[in-house]
This record gives structure tokens, C-alpha cells and sequence, in this order.
């Protein structure tokens, strides 16, 4: 099985900064705190404040590193690829949305969420894209300030746009990036946009490039998890590629709420795909839950 066998690891949409996205809880920042003295006299000190973690946070938190553990038990000691499909902060355009607005706490939050990973010896390589300006301080800034400052505690840390990844041993060949299809306006429509992106995509690869289309694509942005199969026949043989739109790690703000119509049902978790060879497994640790408020009246 040696070098045959590795893991793809894939976290979207963390959002770093949201009252609803992933924290570290042990993140830590200086405020300057009131304190008084023995004489009554109040003066400032710089003093370690924490996040304070609503209990969604906590969820998120707590299924975060469920997936980190599920992965790398998954592993059993061979090599982990990870792969962040982005919006890695929260950004500060939807102020109301927004833990902080210093760009430089939601930038150490970010980084601190990936502390469980940092320590685990057969990950090999972390690859970050940019999401939308929005989230990402303009032009994909948040994306980079978090890989520069993981560059300086991993190896193996590159940020870049939409990328075109292979396994040399395998030739096993992905195509991630953080935009892709939507996943569907209706659940009786779930995956049809999404199989039409993979069709159109590999035929772009066939009949523009002469190129085998890559074995997976990876989305993310929409936060609601899809998994799809294509299979063509070509005069060059039979291409088979599967798509899948990564689950978020942040839940529902008022902005998503209304972007959806209301839609009462959301996911967040994280995602592994293992391969060996040719063969390839799709490895889920996402919950879905209802964010109906339910009310029961006993009269």
C-alpha cells in the first residue's frame, strides 16, 4: 500500500471573525482591561482576553475536531493532503455578521483554528484558495496573510486561485477551487446544476486540452454539500470524474437566511476523500440540523 494510499483533506468556508463560524476557543488576544487599585483609582493594563464562544461556536468547534481526529485515525499513518477551499476569515463587509473587525484578530483566529493539524506528522502539504473579496479583505488577502503566517510553522504552505493538483505516484488528478455550481434551489434538484458544471467541465478538458478530465473537482462556497458522478465516452476512451461541493464550517447568518428563502435545513463539518490507486471513497463528518425554532403548546 505504500504510496498508494493518501487522504484528501478538505475544510471550506470557515469564516474566522463570524459569531457563527469556526473559533478556536483558546485563541488569545491584549485588550487593555480596567483595573482598580488598593486606593480606588482605575487605570488600564493590557490584559489576555479569549473569544466568548456562543453555543453554535461551540458546536462548530467540537465537530471541527471530530473531523480533524476521524482524518487522521482515517490516515493510519499515510500521507494527508489538506486542502482549504476558502473565505478562511469572515471579513468585514458583513459587519453585522462579525465577531470583530480587526483584520488582524480574524486573521489569528484563523490561524489558530488550524493548530490541530500542526502536529500531526504524515500531513504533507496545506493549500489555500481565496473566496469572495467580501470575506477576504479585497483580492484574496485574508487567504494569503493566513498562509504566510502558516508558512512560518509548516513546510509545505502555498495560497493561489483555482489549482490543478496530481499524485505523481498514482496519477490520481484533482481540480479544486472555492466557486462551483449551486446546489440546488429545490431538494427534488439537489445535484442537477452540479452533474451539468461536471459534464461541461470535462468536456472543456477533452475537446479544448486532449486532457484526461481530473479524477475529482472540489467546490465549496455554497455551504450545502453535494456529491455527484459523471461518466462520458469519448473517441479517446471513457472519463469518469466526481464532484463535490465541500460542507462549510460556519452555520446560517441573517445574510444566508434570506440568500436561501428561508431554507430551514443546514449543514457544517468537514470532508475526507481517501484514495488507493484507482479507487476513491468519500469520507463525510458533516451534521445537519434544523434551524426552525420548534415550539410546542400544551393547553
Amino acid at each position: 500500500m505504500q504510496g498508494k494510499r493518501f487522504i484528501l483533506g478538505v475544510l471550506a468556508d470557515e469564516h474566522a471573525g463570524s459569531k457563527v463560524g469556526l473559533c478556536n476557543p483558546n485563541t488569545e488576544f491584549w485588550i487593555d482591561r480596567p483595573v482598580e487599585d488598593d486606593h480606588g483609582s482605575i487605570h488600564m493594563e493590557p490584559s489576555i482576553w479569549r473569544p466568548d464562544m456562543t453555543p453554535i461556536m461551540e458546536s462548530i468547534w467540537n465537530k471541527y475536531l471530530e473531523g480533524v481526529e476521524k482524518i487522521v485515525t482515517l490516515a493510519d499513518g499515510d500521507p494527508i493532503y489538506l486542502f482549504k477551499l476558502g473565505e478562511v476569515c469572515e471579513g468585514t463587509y458583513y459587519k453585522n455578521s462579525s465577531m470583530m473587525l480587526k483584520k488582524d484578530w480574524q486573521v489569528k483566529i484563523a490561524v489558530a483554528n488550524m493548530l490541530p493539524w500542526l502536529d500531526v506528522p504524515n500531513l504533507k502539504s496545506i493549500r489555500i484558495v481565496p473566496g469572495d473579496r467580501s470575506h477576504e479583505f479585497d483580492e484574496g488577502s485574508a487567504a494569503r496573510m493566513v498562509g504566510d503566517r502558516l508558512a512560518a510553522q509548516f513546510p509545505d504552505v502555498k495560497v493561489g486561485g483555482h489549482g490543478r493538483w496530481e499524485h505523481k505516484r498514482t496519477g490520481f488528478v484533482l481540480d479544486y477551487a472555492h466557486w462551483g455550481p449551486f446546489p440546488g434551489s429545490r431538494k427534488y434538484l439537489e445535484g442537477n446544476v452540479a452533474r451539468l458544471y461536471l459534464k461541461d467541465y470535462m468536456l472543456r478538458e477533452i475537446v479544448e486540452f486532449s486532457r484526461v478530465p481530473a479524477d475529482l473537482v472540489l467546490r465549496a462556497h455554497y455551504h450545502e454539500p453535494v456529491e455527484v458522478d459523471e461518466h462520458i465516452t469519448h473517441q479517446h476512451g471513457k472519463y469518469d470524474s466526481k464532484l463535490i461541493i465541500a460542507p462549510a464550517l460556519k452555520m446560517m447568518d441573517g445574510h444566508a437566511r434570506k440568500a436561501t428563502r428561508n431554507k430551514f435545513s443546514a449543514a457544517y463539518g468537514t470532508s475526507a476523500i481517501e484514495i488507493y490507486g484507482d479507487w476513491m471513497k468519500v469520507h463525510d463528518n458533516f451534521v445537519k440540523i434544523d434551524i426552525r425554532n420548534w415550539e410546542v403548546v400544551d393547553e
